[in-house]
């Protein structure tokens, strides 16, 4: 019944090979279901697996770009086969070989964002989109332009807005839109905002009287926009009040006949509110009531600031009778001043004659009916005094109004007068005087007719190549001394001499005798004793020192003859006599005899003036015509010698 050891050894090497094959075939079966998963066809390595990317979320604004973070991932993978898996899908801008199905870019900057996909096999492939991102939003800052400030922020005129500022935060966007707009509220605080303008506004006038607010819109080339604001409060209208009396009592006519309290009523502003108020008589915000208490009409104000500063106002008459008083007696004050109205004032006295005049006035209506000034109180109907003595005079002023009532004043005058010395104690022969000799005659044609005046013309064929003439209105010549003797001074006219037409063939008497009608005009009354022409006879009589050198002297005669006017030549310097130099001349020279008791200064003094220049001695010939004007020149310059006068 039992197998030998042969039988069991060789069913043992059959189990044995049976168990080899069985696991043989597992192994087969193992490296065949690893390799090619089942029913699965054999990898082919040359396939690319393919990938989209997509912006998942983030907002696109203008030119492509997005002003906000953007969101990337797969919007689709393409396998080499259904099924074979994909092991790995990583969105990023490098691999980072961990699956992260987004990448989000959150800076500003253009990005290039990839995904990374592989698959079981070990197949692989990549994908790209590129980004732009600029989530940075454009910025402003508003201020007022123009507009007058007043208190706690209020403006109290008409309101510029504008923008200080505008800033797009971007490195690459620029600012492309800004306006600025009101900003409006619904009943639920919903702001609402108007259609963006067209155009750019960059001022905004608030004119409204109210609290506004203002909103400044700015929008960047990327299409994002920002936005700022400021609140302007502008009250310009002035708070109003009105007064009433608070206590006091009427009587028929409207008056109170006893102390009246006034106070405010109302006091409003419809903007800002009142600030501060009060009730005077001048202006005050600190008393609320005022009493009126005196006779006659007060008018009382109201005083109102609003929070802005403005300021307002309101008033009210209040009258009280007046008590009747006894009328007073009529009571006039007359008073008088004593003033001086010339004189020369020098060191508390005066150094000449003095004027002093009276004035006068009353009150109450009175007129001052009579008066007087002297040295003593008279009502002499004076209102003037001079005082032209040497010493110290008491002037007493006396007026009397039309109600009796007299007053006095009165006035001291010291008068001490230089007693100037005599004018012949001052001038040699030879020395210049300003004479004033009055005017002139104001023809100045050239004379054409025998006996006839004229004015300045050089020599013709008719005369002797004299020049002479006188222009002006005044006589502003200069004089020279011929003679001191006695107290009198004899003057000659120095300048041009004057026109005279003789003609000898005529011998006319008539025309000889204008010589001596002409002198007169010459004749001051105050200082000259007589004025005539310088005459032939007196020439040759006269000493030689008593002429001026080398000047030539243009004479009438004294006979009806062919030899009535004469020019001759002092010339004693040179050793030589008298010398005649024409039995006829156009010029003529008027000699004036001052008074004995005509004295100088030797400064301008009643018209007078006397130099210090003397030409005895003189080396050139002496040019004949210095001006008036010109000796008041010299006078004041003692120490200048005059080489050459001027007409």
């Amino acid at each position: 019944m039992y197998d030998n050891e042969d039988e069991i050894k060789k069913k043992r090497r059959k189990l044995f090979i049976i168990i080899a094959v069985i696991v043989l075939i597992i192994i087969i079966l193992l490296i065949f279901l690893l390799t090619r998963g089942g029913n699965k066809k054999p990898v082919n390595e040359n396939k690319e697996l393919k990938c989209e990317l997509e912006v998942k979320s983030g907002t696109l604004g203008e030119n492509g770009v997005y002003t906000s973070a953007v969101e990337i991932g797969f919007k689709s993978i393409t396998a080499v086969s259904k099924d074979i898996e994909i092991t790995k899908n990583t969105v990023g801008v490098n691999d980072n070989s961990r699956n992260k199905e987004t990448f989000t870019v959150t800076k500003q900057g253009t990005y290039t964002v990839y995904g990374y996909i592989q698959d079981a096999a070990g197949n692989k492939g990549t994908c790209s989109i590129e980004v732009k991102v600029d989530p940075s939003k454009p910025t402003c800052e508003l201020e007022v332009k123009k507009g007058t400030l007043g208190n706690n922020d209020w403006y109290t005129t008409d309101v510029e807005v504008g923008f200080k500022s505008m800033e797009t935060n971007s490195e690459t966007a620029k600012i492309e839109k800004f306006y600025l707009e009101k900003e409006v509220k619904l009943e639920n605080d919903e702001v609402v905002r108007a259609e963006t303008p067209t155009d750019n506004i960059d001022k905004l006038i608030i004119k409204d009287n109210q609290t506004t607010v203002i909103n400044g819109y700015v929008i960047d080339s990327n299409g994002t926009e920002g936005s700022c604001t400021i609140v302007i409060k502008k009250d310009s209208e002035k708070p109003t009040c009105k007064l009433k009396v608070i206590s006091g009592t009427k009587n028929n006519k409207g008056q109170y006949t006893d102390t009246a309290v006034v106070g405010l009523e109302t006091a409003k502003d419809n903007t800002s509110d009142i600030a501060e108020k009060g009730v005077g008589v001048s202006k005050n915000y600190k008393e609320q009531t005022y009493a009126v208490t005196k006779s006659g009409t007060t008018t009382v104000y109201g005083y109102v600031k609003d929070k802005a500063g403005n300021e307002g106002t309101c008033s009210i008459a209040i009258t009280k009778p007046t008590p009747v008083s006894p009328p007073k007696p009529v009571v006039s004050n007359p008073t008088c001043t004593i003033n001086v109205t010339s004189g020369t004032l020098s060191n508390g006295q005066y150094t000449s004659n003095v004027t002093v005049s009276l004035s006068y006035s009353s009150t109450n209506n009175a007129k001052i009916t009579k008066y007087g000034i002297g040295t003593k109180q008279e009502l002499n109907g004076k209102n003037s005094y001079t005082v032209s003595s040497n010493g110290t005079v008491k002037l007493i002023g006396y007026v009397q109004d039309s109600n009796g009532k007299t007053a006095t004043c009165t006035k001291t005058i010291t008068v001490k007068k230089t007693e100037y010395a005599l004018l012949s104690s001052q001038v040699k022969v030879g020395d210049y005087v300003a004479y004033n000799a009055g005017a002139w005659d104001s023809t100045v044609k050239i004379p054409t007719e025998s006996g006839t005046f004229g004015g300045y013309t050089a020599g013709t064929n008719r005369m002797t190549g004299v020049t002479c003439g006188l222009s002006g209105e005044k006589a502003r010549s200069g004089w020279q001394v011929m003679s001191v003797s006695n107290g009198k001074v004899v003057l000659i006219h120095s300048g041009t001499p004057e026109c005279f037409y003789y003609n000898k063939a005529t011998n006319s008497s008539t025309a000889l005798a204008k010589i001596s009608e002409r002198a007169a005009i010459y004749k001051n009354a105050t200082y000259a004793e007589s004025a005539r022409i310088f005459t032939y006879s007196e020439a040759k009589t006269m000493k030689e020192e008593s002429l001026i050198t080398g000047t030539y002297y243009y004479l009438a005669g004294e006979a009806k003859g062919t030899d009535t006017l004469w020019a001759v030549r002092s010339a004693y310097y040179q050793g030589r006599t008298l010398t005649g130099r024409s039995n006829y001349a156009q010029g003529i020279r008027p000699v004036v005899v001052l008074k004995s008791n005509v004295r100088t200064t030797g400064k301008t003094e009643s018209g007078w003036v006397l130099t210090t220049t003397v030409y005895k001695d003189a080396e050139f010939e002496l040019n004949i015509g210095i001006t008036f004007d010109r000796f008041v020149e010299i006078a004041n310059n003692t120490t200048e010698i005059v080489k050459n006068s001027v007409q």
